[in-house]
Protein backbone atom coordinates (compact mmCIF):
# COMPACT_ATOMS: atom_id res chain seq x y z
CA UNK A 1 0.00 0.00 0.00
CA UNK A 2 0.94 3.28 -1.32
CA UNK A 3 1.04 5.77 2.01
CA UNK A 4 0.45 9.49 1.59
CA UNK A 5 3.26 11.53 2.85
CA UNK A 6 3.44 14.25 5.80
CA UNK A 7 5.56 17.04 6.59
CA UNK A 8 6.19 17.47 10.68
CA UNK A 9 8.09 20.60 10.98
CA UNK A 10 8.64 21.52 14.97
CA UNK A 11 11.88 22.63 16.70
CA UNK A 12 10.68 20.15 19.37
CA UNK A 13 12.36 16.26 18.61
CA UNK A 14 9.78 15.08 21.39
CA UNK A 15 6.96 16.91 19.61
CA UNK A 16 7.83 15.42 16.57
CA UNK A 17 8.12 11.90 17.64
CA UNK A 18 4.91 12.43 19.37
CA UNK A 19 3.14 13.27 16.17
CA UNK A 20 5.25 10.44 14.41
CA UNK A 21 4.20 8.11 17.18
CA UNK A 22 0.41 8.92 16.30
CA UNK A 23 0.61 9.10 12.50
CA UNK A 24 3.19 6.58 11.28
CA UNK A 25 0.66 4.17 10.80
CA UNK A 26 -1.54 5.78 8.17
CA UNK A 27 0.74 7.74 6.61
CA UNK A 28 4.91 8.00 5.96
CA UNK A 29 5.96 11.06 8.33
CA UNK A 30 8.88 13.37 7.23
CA UNK A 31 10.29 15.96 9.64
CA UNK A 32 11.79 19.56 9.62
CA UNK A 33 13.40 21.39 12.82
CA UNK A 34 12.58 25.03 11.08
CA UNK A 35 10.54 26.80 8.65
CA UNK A 36 13.47 27.51 6.13
CA UNK A 37 14.12 23.50 6.39
CA UNK A 38 10.47 22.47 5.28
CA UNK A 39 10.99 25.18 2.26
CA UNK A 40 14.21 23.19 1.34
CA UNK A 41 12.87 19.33 1.59
CA UNK A 42 9.65 20.41 -0.68
CA UNK A 43 11.71 22.61 -3.47
CA UNK A 44 14.05 19.67 -3.28
CA UNK A 45 11.12 17.25 -4.78
CA UNK A 46 11.89 13.98 -3.27
CA UNK A 47 8.89 14.32 -1.31
CA UNK A 48 5.06 14.72 -2.86
CA UNK A 49 3.07 15.69 0.66
CA UNK A 50 -0.32 16.18 1.26
CA UNK A 51 -0.15 17.64 4.39
CA UNK A 52 2.20 20.05 6.56
CA UNK A 53 2.04 20.14 10.51
CA UNK A 54 3.44 23.36 11.34
CA UNK A 55 4.53 24.78 15.06
CA UNK A 56 4.42 28.51 15.60
CA UNK A 57 7.33 28.96 17.46
CA UNK A 58 10.35 28.08 15.92
CA UNK A 59 14.35 29.67 15.25
CA UNK A 60 15.48 30.79 11.92
CA UNK A 61 11.67 31.02 9.92
CA UNK A 62 8.87 30.52 12.65
CA UNK A 63 5.28 29.59 11.36
CA UNK A 64 3.82 32.56 10.14
CA UNK A 65 6.76 33.12 8.21
CA UNK A 66 6.97 30.23 6.70
CA UNK A 67 2.97 30.52 5.73
CA UNK A 68 4.12 34.09 4.50
CA UNK A 69 6.59 31.64 2.26
CA UNK A 70 4.33 28.96 1.31
CA UNK A 71 1.66 31.81 -0.26
CA UNK A 72 4.57 33.43 -2.20
CA UNK A 73 5.32 30.18 -3.45
CA UNK A 74 2.09 29.74 -4.59
CA UNK A 75 1.64 26.33 -2.78
CA UNK A 76 -1.23 27.30 -0.08
CA UNK A 77 -3.76 25.71 -2.81
CA UNK A 78 -2.21 21.83 -2.87
CA UNK A 79 -0.41 21.76 0.39
CA UNK A 80 -3.11 21.93 3.17
CA UNK A 81 -1.62 23.17 6.97
CA UNK A 82 -2.52 22.54 10.53
CA UNK A 83 -0.78 24.73 12.78
CA UNK A 84 0.30 22.42 15.60
CA UNK A 85 0.88 24.79 18.82
CA UNK A 86 0.71 25.93 23.01
CA UNK A 87 -0.44 29.18 21.81
CA UNK A 88 -4.33 28.92 21.16
CA UNK A 89 -5.10 32.59 22.04
CA UNK A 90 -8.08 34.00 19.52
CA UNK A 91 -4.48 36.57 18.21
CA UNK A 92 -2.76 33.68 17.26
CA UNK A 93 -5.31 31.42 15.50
CA UNK A 94 -6.49 34.41 13.58
CA UNK A 95 -3.36 35.19 12.08
CA UNK A 96 -2.46 31.93 11.11
CA UNK A 97 -5.68 31.37 9.21
CA UNK A 98 -5.26 34.82 7.78
CA UNK A 99 -1.83 33.35 6.12
CA UNK A 100 -3.69 29.96 4.14
CA UNK A 101 -3.75 27.47 7.88
CA UNK A 102 -6.37 24.77 7.03
CA UNK A 103 -7.08 23.74 11.01
CA UNK A 104 -4.94 23.97 14.58
CA UNK A 105 -4.72 21.85 16.79
CA UNK A 106 -3.55 22.45 20.28
CA UNK A 107 -0.37 20.95 22.77
CA UNK A 108 -0.67 18.49 24.56
CA UNK A 109 -1.95 15.74 22.01
CA UNK A 110 -5.11 13.97 22.11
CA UNK A 111 -3.79 10.98 19.41
CA UNK A 112 -7.81 10.50 18.37
CA UNK A 113 -8.08 13.93 17.61
CA UNK A 114 -4.76 14.86 15.67
CA UNK A 115 -5.61 11.29 13.52
CA UNK A 116 -9.20 12.56 12.70
CA UNK A 117 -8.43 16.42 11.89
CA UNK A 118 -5.35 14.94 9.70
CA UNK A 119 -7.73 12.48 7.60
CA UNK A 120 -10.52 14.86 7.40
CA UNK A 121 -7.89 17.83 5.82
CA UNK A 122 -6.59 15.35 3.75
CA UNK A 123 -9.80 14.20 2.63
CA UNK A 124 -11.08 17.93 2.04
CA UNK A 125 -8.58 18.64 -0.51
CA UNK A 126 -8.83 15.19 -2.26
CA UNK A 127 -11.02 16.65 -5.20
CA UNK A 128 -7.69 18.38 -6.20
CA UNK A 129 -6.21 15.26 -6.92
CA UNK A 130 -9.28 13.15 -8.37
CA UNK A 131 -11.16 12.97 -11.30
CA UNK A 132 -15.07 13.44 -10.22
CA UNK A 133 -16.89 11.18 -12.58
CA UNK A 134 -14.89 7.66 -12.51
CA UNK A 135 -12.84 8.04 -8.77
CA UNK A 136 -9.38 8.12 -10.26
CA UNK A 137 -7.00 10.11 -9.80
CA UNK A 138 -6.51 13.08 -12.52
CA UNK A 139 -3.74 14.56 -14.09
CA UNK A 140 -1.83 16.73 -11.56
CA UNK A 141 -3.31 13.53 -9.04
CA UNK A 142 -1.63 11.23 -10.78
CA UNK A 143 2.20 12.68 -11.49
CA UNK A 144 2.24 13.50 -7.91
CA UNK A 145 1.76 10.39 -6.66
CA UNK A 146 3.52 8.39 -9.23
CA UNK A 147 6.58 10.68 -9.03
CA UNK A 148 6.72 10.18 -5.02
CA UNK A 149 6.38 6.42 -5.77
CA UNK A 150 9.07 6.13 -8.19
CA UNK A 151 11.23 8.43 -6.12
CA UNK A 152 11.25 6.39 -2.96
CA UNK A 153 11.58 2.55 -5.17
CA UNK A 154 14.12 0.61 -4.91
CA UNK A 155 14.34 -0.18 -8.21
CA UNK A 156 11.90 2.08 -11.04
CA UNK A 157 13.08 -0.39 -13.93
CA UNK A 158 10.63 -2.81 -12.74
CA UNK A 159 7.65 -0.22 -13.48
CA UNK A 160 6.19 0.79 -16.37
CA UNK A 161 3.23 3.59 -17.72
CA UNK A 162 0.63 2.72 -19.92
CA UNK A 163 -1.22 4.92 -21.92
CA UNK A 164 -5.07 4.08 -22.61
CA UNK A 165 -6.79 5.63 -25.46
CA UNK A 166 -10.55 4.86 -25.95
CA UNK A 167 -11.31 4.64 -29.79
CA UNK A 168 -14.02 6.16 -31.44
CA UNK A 169 -15.52 8.23 -28.03
CA UNK A 170 -16.99 10.95 -29.98
CA UNK A 171 -18.79 8.23 -31.67
CA UNK A 172 -19.95 6.80 -28.69
CA UNK A 173 -21.27 10.11 -27.28
CA UNK A 174 -22.99 10.58 -30.35
CA UNK A 175 -25.06 7.53 -30.47
CA UNK A 176 -25.75 7.08 -26.42
CA UNK A 177 -25.39 10.46 -25.45
CA UNK A 178 -23.68 12.71 -22.65
CA UNK A 179 -24.81 10.08 -20.27
CA UNK A 180 -23.75 7.11 -21.66
CA UNK A 181 -20.15 8.01 -22.85
CA UNK A 182 -19.56 8.91 -19.04
CA UNK A 183 -20.62 5.19 -18.40
CA UNK A 184 -17.80 3.94 -21.02
CA UNK A 185 -15.21 6.40 -19.04
CA UNK A 186 -16.45 4.83 -15.68
CA UNK A 187 -16.31 1.11 -16.97
CA UNK A 188 -12.93 2.16 -18.25
CA UNK A 189 -11.42 3.14 -15.21
CA UNK A 190 -12.77 0.05 -13.61
CA UNK A 191 -11.85 -2.66 -15.84
CA UNK A 192 -8.41 -1.31 -15.40
CA UNK A 193 -7.25 -3.81 -13.10
CA UNK A 194 -8.32 -5.92 -15.45
CA UNK A 195 -5.70 -8.53 -17.57
CA UNK A 196 -4.04 -9.12 -14.36
CA UNK A 197 -2.33 -5.50 -14.39
CA UNK A 198 -3.21 -4.38 -11.04
CA UNK A 199 -2.47 -1.15 -11.48
CA UNK A 200 -0.75 1.13 -8.25
CA UNK A 201 -2.06 4.13 -9.97
CA UNK A 202 -4.93 4.56 -12.22
CA UNK A 203 -5.78 8.09 -14.11
CA UNK A 204 -8.20 9.92 -16.25
CA UNK A 205 -5.28 11.70 -17.56
CA UNK A 206 -7.29 13.49 -20.63
CA UNK A 207 -10.84 13.42 -21.73
CA UNK A 208 -11.20 9.64 -22.69
CA UNK A 209 -7.38 8.61 -22.19
CA UNK A 210 -6.54 7.03 -19.05
CA UNK A 211 -2.45 6.03 -17.64
CA UNK A 212 -1.55 3.72 -15.06
CA UNK A 213 1.73 2.73 -13.51
CA UNK A 214 1.91 -0.99 -13.45
CA UNK A 215 4.67 -3.60 -12.44
CA UNK A 216 6.25 -4.41 -15.44
CA UNK A 217 6.03 -8.04 -15.30
CA UNK A 218 2.58 -8.06 -15.08
CA UNK A 219 1.97 -6.87 -18.86
CA UNK A 220 0.87 -9.60 -20.69
CA UNK A 221 -0.08 -8.65 -23.88
CA UNK A 222 -2.01 -11.98 -24.70
CA UNK A 223 -4.54 -11.06 -21.69
CA UNK A 224 -4.62 -6.98 -22.71
CA UNK A 225 -5.94 -8.42 -26.64
CA UNK A 226 -8.48 -10.54 -24.81
CA UNK A 227 -9.60 -7.71 -22.24
CA UNK A 228 -9.94 -5.17 -25.03
CA UNK A 229 -13.35 -5.75 -26.26
CA UNK A 230 -15.45 -4.02 -23.95
CA UNK A 231 -19.34 -3.92 -24.34
CA UNK A 232 -21.65 -1.93 -22.36
CA UNK A 233 -25.07 -2.02 -22.26
CA UNK A 234 -27.08 0.87 -22.30
CA UNK A 235 -30.80 1.89 -21.63
CA UNK A 236 -31.47 -1.66 -23.60
CA UNK A 237 -28.54 -1.07 -26.34
CA UNK A 238 -25.13 -2.62 -26.56
CA UNK A 239 -22.08 -0.67 -27.51
CA UNK A 240 -18.86 -2.18 -28.40
CA UNK A 241 -15.24 -0.66 -27.77
CA UNK A 242 -11.98 -0.58 -28.00
CA UNK A 243 -8.67 0.77 -26.81
CA UNK A 244 -5.35 1.65 -28.24
CA UNK A 245 -2.40 1.33 -26.04
CA UNK A 246 0.84 2.75 -25.68
CA UNK A 247 3.54 1.71 -23.42
CA UNK A 248 6.74 2.99 -22.01
CA UNK A 249 8.89 0.82 -20.11
CA UNK A 250 10.76 2.96 -16.97
CA UNK A 251 14.40 2.86 -17.80
CA UNK A 252 15.84 5.68 -16.47
CA UNK A 253 15.50 8.22 -14.48
CA UNK A 254 13.05 11.37 -14.26
CA UNK A 255 9.47 12.92 -13.97
CA UNK A 256 6.83 10.44 -14.79
CA UNK A 257 5.62 12.87 -17.47
CA UNK A 258 8.47 11.76 -19.53
CA UNK A 259 6.98 8.07 -19.55
CA UNK A 260 3.97 9.16 -19.98
CA UNK A 261 4.58 11.33 -23.15
CA UNK A 262 6.53 8.47 -24.62
CA UNK A 263 3.46 6.09 -24.12
CA UNK A 264 0.96 8.45 -25.80
CA UNK A 265 3.65 9.11 -28.82
CA UNK A 266 4.12 5.01 -29.22
CA UNK A 267 -0.14 5.45 -30.36
CA UNK A 268 1.10 6.61 -33.13
CA UNK A 269 3.48 3.53 -34.07
CA UNK A 270 0.35 1.60 -34.43
CA UNK A 271 -0.36 0.03 -37.55
CA UNK A 272 -2.89 -2.50 -37.53
CA UNK A 273 -5.49 -1.68 -34.64
CA UNK A 274 -7.29 -4.61 -34.73
CA UNK A 275 -4.50 -7.11 -35.40
CA UNK A 276 -2.51 -5.07 -32.63
CA UNK A 277 -3.96 -2.73 -31.01
CA UNK A 278 -0.90 -1.47 -28.99
CA UNK A 279 3.03 -0.20 -29.28
CA UNK A 280 5.72 -0.54 -26.87
CA UNK A 281 7.93 2.56 -26.74
CA UNK A 282 11.38 1.77 -28.85
CA UNK A 283 14.98 3.10 -29.40
CA UNK A 284 13.59 3.87 -32.97
CA UNK A 285 11.14 5.81 -31.30
CA UNK A 286 13.30 7.40 -29.42
CA UNK A 287 15.42 8.89 -31.95
CA UNK A 288 12.09 10.17 -33.75
CA UNK A 289 10.98 11.78 -30.80
CA UNK A 290 14.45 13.38 -30.22
CA UNK A 291 15.37 14.64 -34.02
CA UNK A 292 11.35 16.38 -33.68
CA UNK A 293 12.21 18.14 -30.84
CA UNK A 294 15.84 19.46 -32.61
CA UNK A 295 13.82 20.00 -35.70
CA UNK A 296 11.22 22.07 -34.02
CA UNK A 297 14.06 23.85 -31.78
CA UNK A 298 16.50 24.35 -34.95
CA UNK A 299 14.26 25.65 -37.44
CA UNK A 300 14.12 29.56 -37.48
CA UNK A 301 17.97 29.45 -36.71
CA UNK A 302 18.51 26.80 -39.83
CA UNK A 303 16.16 29.54 -41.42
CA UNK A 304 17.88 32.23 -40.74
CA UNK A 305 21.10 30.59 -41.50
CA UNK A 306 20.23 29.04 -44.94
CA UNK A 307 20.36 25.96 -44.32
CA UNK A 308 17.93 24.73 -46.72
CA UNK A 309 18.05 24.97 -50.09
CA UNK A 310 15.71 24.42 -53.18
CA UNK A 311 16.83 21.55 -55.12
CA UNK A 312 15.52 20.93 -58.60
CA UNK A 313 14.45 17.28 -60.69
CA UNK A 314 14.02 17.67 -64.07
CA UNK A 315 10.89 16.62 -65.69
CA UNK A 316 11.05 15.41 -69.65
CA UNK A 317 8.68 14.87 -72.35
CA UNK A 318 8.68 10.76 -72.77
CA UNK A 319 7.94 11.54 -76.70
CA UNK A 320 11.09 13.77 -77.33
CA UNK A 321 13.22 13.57 -74.10
CA UNK A 322 13.51 17.05 -73.98
CA UNK A 323 13.07 18.65 -70.87
CA UNK A 324 9.82 20.24 -70.28
CA UNK A 325 9.59 21.34 -66.58
CA UNK A 326 10.75 20.59 -63.02
CA UNK A 327 9.94 19.83 -59.21
CA UNK A 328 11.23 22.10 -56.54
CA UNK A 329 12.69 20.15 -53.75
CA UNK A 330 13.66 21.37 -50.20
CA UNK A 331 16.67 19.98 -49.00
CA UNK A 332 18.30 20.64 -45.69
CA UNK A 333 22.22 20.87 -45.18
CA UNK A 334 22.35 20.90 -41.17
CA UNK A 335 25.99 22.14 -40.32
CA UNK A 336 26.84 19.61 -37.71
CA UNK A 337 24.44 16.48 -39.16
CA UNK A 338 24.89 16.57 -42.57
CA UNK A 339 21.94 15.67 -44.86
CA UNK A 340 18.73 15.69 -43.04
CA UNK A 341 16.45 13.75 -44.94
CA UNK A 342 13.40 15.09 -46.14
CA UNK A 343 11.05 12.18 -44.67
CA UNK A 344 12.48 13.18 -41.06
CA UNK A 345 11.52 17.07 -40.49
CA UNK A 346 9.01 17.81 -43.08
CA UNK A 347 6.15 15.77 -41.23
CA UNK A 348 7.22 17.60 -38.00
CA UNK A 349 7.24 21.01 -39.52
CA UNK A 350 3.97 20.06 -40.61
CA UNK A 351 2.52 18.49 -37.22
CA UNK A 352 4.59 21.57 -35.22
CA UNK A 353 2.81 24.23 -37.63
CA UNK A 354 6.06 25.65 -39.39
CA UNK A 355 5.94 23.84 -43.29
CA UNK A 356 4.05 26.98 -44.46
CA UNK A 357 6.71 28.83 -43.61
CA UNK A 358 8.94 26.95 -45.58
CA UNK A 359 7.00 26.29 -48.68
CA UNK A 360 6.42 29.99 -48.76
CA UNK A 361 10.21 30.41 -48.62
CA UNK A 362 10.44 27.68 -51.92
CA UNK A 363 8.08 29.52 -53.19
CA UNK A 364 9.52 32.56 -53.42
CA UNK A 365 12.95 31.48 -54.16
CA UNK A 366 11.80 29.47 -57.26
CA UNK A 367 11.09 32.68 -58.17
CA UNK A 368 13.78 34.95 -57.70
CA UNK A 369 16.36 32.29 -59.73
CA UNK A 370 13.26 31.65 -62.61
CA UNK A 371 13.10 35.51 -62.88
CA UNK A 372 16.63 36.23 -62.41
CA UNK A 373 17.63 33.55 -64.98
CA UNK A 374 14.87 35.09 -67.50
CA UNK A 375 16.37 38.56 -67.31
CA UNK A 376 20.15 37.40 -67.78
CA UNK A 377 19.15 35.40 -70.79
CA UNK A 378 19.55 32.02 -69.49
CA UNK A 379 17.23 28.91 -70.32
CA UNK A 380 14.16 28.75 -68.01
CA UNK A 381 11.30 26.01 -67.45
CA UNK A 382 8.16 25.96 -65.27
CA UNK A 383 9.04 24.75 -61.73
CA UNK A 384 6.16 23.32 -59.63
CA UNK A 385 6.38 24.01 -55.80
CA UNK A 386 4.74 21.79 -53.58
CA UNK A 387 2.35 22.73 -50.77
CA UNK A 388 1.38 21.06 -47.91
CA UNK A 389 -2.04 19.95 -46.84
CA UNK A 390 -1.41 22.33 -43.54
CA UNK A 391 -1.01 25.40 -45.99
CA UNK A 392 -4.33 24.95 -46.45
CA UNK A 393 -5.42 25.77 -43.00
CA UNK A 394 -2.97 29.01 -42.94
CA UNK A 395 -4.87 31.84 -44.60
CA UNK A 396 -2.09 33.85 -44.15
CA UNK A 397 -0.04 31.39 -46.19
CA UNK A 398 -3.01 30.99 -48.86
CA UNK A 399 -3.58 34.84 -49.19
CA UNK A 400 0.81 35.54 -49.72
CA UNK A 401 0.00 32.51 -52.43
CA UNK A 402 -2.82 34.13 -54.18
CA UNK A 403 -1.09 37.65 -53.91
CA UNK A 404 2.16 36.36 -55.03
CA UNK A 405 0.97 34.90 -57.95
CA UNK A 406 -1.49 37.60 -59.10
CA UNK A 407 1.83 39.76 -59.45
CA UNK A 408 3.63 37.76 -61.42
CA UNK A 409 3.41 38.66 -65.11
CA UNK A 410 4.18 35.19 -67.04
CA UNK A 411 2.36 32.73 -69.33
CA UNK A 412 -0.40 30.52 -68.49
CA UNK A 413 1.46 27.46 -66.62
CA UNK A 414 4.55 29.11 -65.71
CA UNK A 415 3.93 29.13 -62.18
CA UNK A 416 2.71 25.33 -60.69
CA UNK A 417 1.57 24.14 -57.49
CA UNK A 418 1.56 20.40 -56.39
CA UNK A 419 -1.34 19.25 -53.85
CA UNK A 420 -1.55 15.84 -52.48
CA UNK A 421 -4.77 14.14 -51.46
CA UNK A 422 -3.71 14.13 -47.77
CA UNK A 423 -5.24 17.91 -49.03
CA UNK A 424 -8.35 16.90 -49.61
CA UNK A 425 -9.89 17.19 -46.06
CA UNK A 426 -8.77 21.20 -45.72
CA UNK A 427 -9.94 21.76 -49.50
CA UNK A 428 -13.08 20.23 -48.47
CA UNK A 429 -13.46 21.87 -44.86
CA UNK A 430 -13.15 25.47 -46.48
CA UNK A 431 -10.67 26.18 -49.06
CA UNK A 432 -11.60 24.57 -52.15
CA UNK A 433 -11.76 28.05 -53.05
CA UNK A 434 -8.21 28.12 -53.35
CA UNK A 435 -7.76 26.18 -56.38
CA UNK A 436 -10.07 27.94 -58.41
CA UNK A 437 -8.66 31.32 -57.65
CA UNK A 438 -5.01 29.55 -58.86
CA UNK A 439 -6.13 28.45 -61.86
CA UNK A 440 -8.15 31.32 -62.84
CA UNK A 441 -4.72 33.56 -62.36
CA UNK A 442 -3.27 31.21 -64.69
CA UNK A 443 -1.59 28.74 -62.32
CA UNK A 444 -1.49 25.55 -63.04
CA UNK A 445 -2.30 22.27 -60.65
CA UNK A 446 -0.54 19.37 -60.27
CA UNK A 447 -1.96 16.20 -58.53
CA UNK A 448 0.51 14.76 -56.96
CA UNK A 449 1.31 10.82 -55.69
CA UNK A 450 -2.09 9.50 -57.17
CA UNK A 451 -2.71 6.29 -56.29
CA UNK A 452 -0.83 6.12 -52.92
CA UNK A 453 -3.94 7.01 -50.94
CA UNK A 454 -7.82 6.99 -50.91
CA UNK A 455 -9.10 9.97 -51.52
CA UNK A 456 -7.14 10.44 -55.50
CA UNK A 457 -10.39 9.89 -57.15
CA UNK A 458 -12.47 12.20 -55.12
CA UNK A 459 -9.94 15.06 -55.49
CA UNK A 460 -10.49 14.20 -59.00
CA UNK A 461 -14.13 14.50 -58.91
CA UNK A 462 -14.10 17.68 -56.59
CA UNK A 463 -11.36 19.85 -58.35
CA UNK A 464 -9.77 20.47 -62.04
CA UNK A 465 -6.29 19.87 -62.11
CA UNK A 466 -3.75 20.11 -65.27
CA UNK A 467 -1.44 17.44 -64.76
CA UNK A 468 -1.59 14.06 -62.28
CA UNK A 469 1.07 12.89 -61.33
CA UNK A 470 1.33 9.05 -61.24
CA UNK A 471 2.81 7.64 -57.70
CA UNK A 472 6.08 6.08 -58.27
CA UNK A 473 5.20 2.95 -56.45
CA UNK A 474 3.07 2.16 -59.54
CA UNK A 475 6.09 3.05 -62.11
CA UNK A 476 9.03 1.01 -59.78
CA UNK A 477 6.95 -2.20 -60.66
CA UNK A 478 6.07 -1.52 -64.29
CA UNK A 479 8.64 -4.31 -65.24
CA UNK A 480 7.34 -7.17 -62.60
CA UNK A 481 3.60 -6.48 -62.50
CA UNK A 482 1.33 -6.89 -65.56
CA UNK A 483 -1.70 -5.81 -63.15
CA UNK A 484 0.04 -2.79 -62.44
CA UNK A 485 0.67 -2.13 -66.25
CA UNK A 486 -2.47 -2.07 -66.71
CA UNK A 487 -3.59 -0.11 -63.83
CA UNK A 488 -1.09 2.61 -65.46
CA UNK A 489 -2.46 2.92 -68.70
CA UNK A 490 -5.88 2.89 -67.52
CA UNK A 491 -5.59 6.04 -65.22
CA UNK A 492 -3.23 7.64 -68.42
CA UNK A 493 -6.23 7.09 -70.28
CA UNK A 494 -8.83 8.19 -68.20
CA UNK A 495 -6.31 11.41 -67.44
CA UNK A 496 -6.61 12.41 -70.95
CA UNK A 497 -10.57 11.52 -71.49
CA UNK A 498 -10.41 13.92 -68.69
CA UNK A 499 -8.24 16.48 -70.50
CA UNK A 500 -5.05 16.65 -68.08
CA UNK A 501 -1.36 15.38 -68.59
CA UNK A 502 0.25 12.78 -66.87
CA UNK A 503 3.67 12.68 -65.07
CA UNK A 504 4.81 9.26 -64.34
CA UNK A 505 7.61 9.54 -60.94
CA UNK A 506 10.00 7.64 -59.85
CA UNK A 507 11.35 6.32 -63.27
CA UNK A 508 14.91 4.68 -63.03
CA UNK A 509 15.39 2.20 -65.78
CA UNK A 510 15.15 2.47 -69.79
CA UNK A 511 12.55 -0.49 -69.57
CA UNK A 512 9.62 1.37 -67.20
CA UNK A 513 10.60 4.34 -69.43
CA UNK A 514 9.63 2.45 -72.61
CA UNK A 515 6.89 1.32 -71.30
CA UNK A 516 5.22 4.67 -70.12
CA UNK A 517 6.47 5.94 -73.66
CA UNK A 518 4.29 3.43 -75.22
CA UNK A 519 1.16 3.54 -72.88
CA UNK A 520 1.14 7.47 -73.89
CA UNK A 521 2.33 9.10 -70.66
CA UNK A 522 3.10 12.89 -71.83
CA UNK A 523 6.05 13.23 -69.00
CA UNK A 524 8.24 11.60 -66.67
CA UNK A 525 10.14 12.68 -63.82
CA UNK A 526 12.84 10.36 -62.17
CA UNK A 527 16.32 8.89 -61.82
CA UNK A 528 16.72 7.61 -65.55
CA UNK A 529 16.82 11.61 -66.58
CA UNK A 530 18.57 13.01 -63.32
CA UNK A 531 18.50 13.15 -59.70
CA UNK A 532 17.23 16.49 -58.27
CA UNK A 533 20.49 19.04 -58.75
CA UNK A 534 21.09 21.85 -56.25
CA UNK A 535 20.41 25.54 -57.94
CA UNK A 536 23.83 25.77 -59.89
CA UNK A 537 24.30 22.17 -61.35
CA UNK A 538 20.23 22.81 -62.63
CA UNK A 539 21.54 25.78 -64.58
CA UNK A 540 24.34 23.86 -66.41
CA UNK A 541 21.85 20.91 -67.16
CA UNK A 542 19.16 23.37 -68.43
CA UNK A 543 22.15 24.98 -70.59
CA UNK A 544 23.46 21.08 -72.28
CA UNK A 545 19.53 20.78 -73.03
CA UNK A 546 19.75 24.04 -74.63
CA UNK A 547 22.75 23.20 -76.41
CA UNK A 548 21.56 19.97 -77.73
CA UNK A 549 17.87 21.31 -78.58
CA UNK A 550 16.31 19.50 -75.94
CA UNK A 551 13.96 22.72 -74.46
Amino acid sequence: MVKNEILIVDDSEINREMLRLILEDEYDIVEASNGQEAIDIIEKGDHVFRLVLLDLVMPVLNGYETLQEFNKRGWQHKLPVIIISGDSTDEALSRAYDLGAADFFAKPYNPQIVLRRVMNVIASREYSYRDLLTGAYNRSGFLQMANNFLQKCEDRTKYAVMFFDVKNFKAINSVLGTEGGDAVLKQTYRGMSGAGLEPIFVSRFEADHFVCLVEADKIDIDAMMHENNQVLDWTGRSMQFRFRTGISYIDSDGDVINFVDRAKLSLSYIEDEYLKPYAIFDDKMANNYINAASVTSEFDTSMANEEFKVYYQPIMEAATGKIASAEALIRWIHPIRGFVRPDLFIPVLEKDGFISKLDLFVDRKVNQVMRRWHDQGLPTVPVSVNLSWMDFYDQDMIQNILDHVAQRVTAPGSVRYEITESSFAALKENRGDVLSALREQGAWLLMDDFGSGYSSLGMLMHYKFDILKIDMSFVRQLENNPDVKHIVKMIIDMCHLLGMKVVAEGAETETQVNILREDNCDYIQGYYFSKPLPEEDFKQFLAKCKAEGKI
